[in-house]
Order: C-alpha cells, then structure tokens, then sequence
C-alpha cells in the first residue's frame, strides 16, 4: 500500500469529525475507515517500524481506495502529542497536515463533558482543572485510559507551543489551520480552501451538514469558563503572534 498524503491532526473536540465527514465525501480522496485510525499514539507504536510496515497497518483501513484517490486520516491527539511529530516526518515528509482550532476553553469543557459521559472522569469540572497537571505528571503512559488521553483538558489548548513544534518539522506550506466556526459559517469556502491545499477539484462540495459527534451542552460551568477564558489569555495572545508570522490574519471571535 502507498502512503498517506495528508493528515487532520488536531484538535480534540474542534470538528475533525466534520471535516472527515465531508472530505470523505469527495471523489478524489478516500478518507480511513473509522476516522481516527491512532496507529502513531497507539501503546504498540514502535518508531523503528518502517515505511512499508506502517503502511501494512494501515492498509486495513483503506480497502476501498481507488488508485487515483488520495488516502487521509484524522487523528487529533496526533498534534497534542509532542512525540508523534517527528514519527510522522520520518513516515512521510511530504505530508499535507490539517488542523481544526477551536475556543480552547470551550474545547477543555466539551472534553471534560466527554469524558465524564464515558466514566474516564468522575471529578466536577474545577476539580479535573486543578488536578489536571498531577494527574497528567504522574500518568505519562499510552495506556487507552490515561491522563494524557482523558484528563488533559487545559493542556490541549496551548495550541502555540504544539505549532511551534510541528513547524521544526514542516514548513509552512505544508500545514493548514482554520477554525472550526469557518467549516459552519463561510462552509463552501472552507472546503474548497481545503481543496486547493491538498491539490483536489473543488467542485461538488458537499453541502452544510450537522454531523452528530456528541450531546455536550454549552449550558452550565459558567465559572470555570470565565476562569479558563482568562487562563488561556496569554496562550491565545502568543497564537495569534505565531499565525500571523504563519501568514494568516485570524478573525475568530476568541482570538481578537
């Protein structure tokens, strides 16, 4: 099997399951099987594994592709964790990687909202914030329920530093950031920008959709969202720095 040629890395609770959804829909693209495939955050995942060995693994996923198509994934915890970037470089160098932004303190409650309907939390929202970062010290492991995957609500946010990283990796021509509100409110044109970046036709898009990835109400937390809003304050103002020498001119309610 050949190669991946682009990638939705990030973030958790930003949209990706949109994105997938209508990039799927595309006739020159063939999306994994399953969404998030999680081969490189996988506890079996061996950087020693060759090119051809990872494609072997990935193979399973893709059984409907067509020659012609292009093969993407979306794995957001991919960009989270620091470890997978380099992994993905030595994969493939060339490829194209997508990233969702959203609110992160929007995004650290709609996880905790997840996370507590699954049963991995079992703490209030305050308490899960103030414990977060012994938990995610003493729990360093790939484990399926691990602080790291489940409890890692404010650290997921701090969306500069992981830019930061992924640009010692890839130039910036090879990576795209839009907001989640884009993919809802100017829908066509972010799909066809997303087009135009991965080198497909942009006619045919699929047309607005609400894709069911969950009921988390934006109701209730009312002050650990004030409080998230102005912990995320400085993060936010070093995000807005970076993408604008990025090239790009944000206009999103939560980075003005």
């Amino acid at each position: 099997m050949r190669s991946l040629s682009f990638m939705i890395i990030g973030v958790q609770k930003g949209g990706t399951t949109a994105l997938s959804h209508f990039l799927a829909q595309h006739d020159q693209i063939c999306m994994a099987d399953g969404k998030e495939v999680h081969l490189f955050d996988a506890p079996d995942f061996d950087p020693q594994w060759s090119v051809d060995e990872i494609n072997q693994r990935y193979a399973a996923h893709f059984q409907a592709a067509t020659p012609a198509q292009l093969l993407g994934e979306a794995t957001p915890i991919y960009l989270y964790w620091p470890e997978v970037i380099p992994a993905l470089h030595q994969y493939n160098p060339e490829l194209k990687l997508v990233i969702m932004l959203r609110d992160p303190a929007e995004r650290a409650i709609s996880q905790y909202n997840m996370e507590f309907g699954r049963g991995t939390e079992v703490r209030p929202l305050w308490q899960a914030l103030l414990l977060e970062a012994v938990r995610l010290h003493r729990d360093k492991s790939r484990a399926p329920n691990s602080a790291r995957r489940c409890h890692s609500y404010r650290t997921r946010g701090n969306y500069a530093e992981q830019l930061q990283h992924l640009r010692r990796y890839y130039p910036d021509q090879q990576i795209l950031i839009i907001d989640n509100s884009e993919l809802v409110t100017q829908h066509h044109q972010t799909l066809a920008r997303i087009c135009k970046f991965l080198g497909v036709a942009d006619a045919n898009l699929p047309v607005p959709a609400r894709i069911f990835a969950g009921d988390y109400s934006k109701n209730g937390h009312r002050i650990c969202r004030r409080l998230l809003k102005y912990w995320f304050r400085p993060a936010n103002k070093q995000l807005k720095n970076l993408l604008s020498d990025m090239g790009y001119s944000p206009n999103w309610p939560w980075l003005r």
